[in-house]
């Protein structure tokens, strides 16, 4: 069964299946404590959603509130689509500022495996992207 892309239902499924996911907590995530939101940047309409790690778990996934975020990752439509289905790699995607990305650029390198575990697990989701 299919959820709309980037709905409170989505990033739900993906925040459990990152929590299921033991290959990221042995990625040396049991420190890890930070927030991310994501939005589409060409669907202005749409809520931006944000999940928030404690310690390699993640606690909240949901509509973005009023809390600040440590990282944002936005890109539009179509990339969020090649990206997912894994016809850009998370790294490339980086690189080539197809997937735009704020914060902590030291962070993310150190944590980069994990990561693309994550952007693996958004693409795990079976997702409707007609939105």
């Amino acid at each position: 069964m299919s959820v709309l892309f980037m709905s409170e239902d989505w990033i739900k499924l993906v925040a459990n299946q990152w929590n299921t996911n033991n290959q990221i907590i042995q990625q040396d995530l049991r420190n890890f404590t930070a927030s991310w939101e994501y939005y589409i940047e060409d669907r202005p309409n749409l809520p931006h959603l944000m999940m928030v790690c404690e310690k390699g778990k993640i606690v909240f996934a949901g509509k973005k509130d009023e809390r600040i975020c440590d990282f944002e990752m936005w890109t539009s439509l179509e990339n969020w689509k090649k990206i997912l289905n894994k016809e850009i790699s998370s790294k490339m995607a980086l690189m080539s500022r197809k997937l735009k990305f704020k914060g902590s650029m030291m962070t993310a390198l150190k944590y980069m495996k994990a990561f693309e575990i994550h952007l693996n697990i958004l693409g795990e989701i079976e997702a409707d992207f007609d939105i």
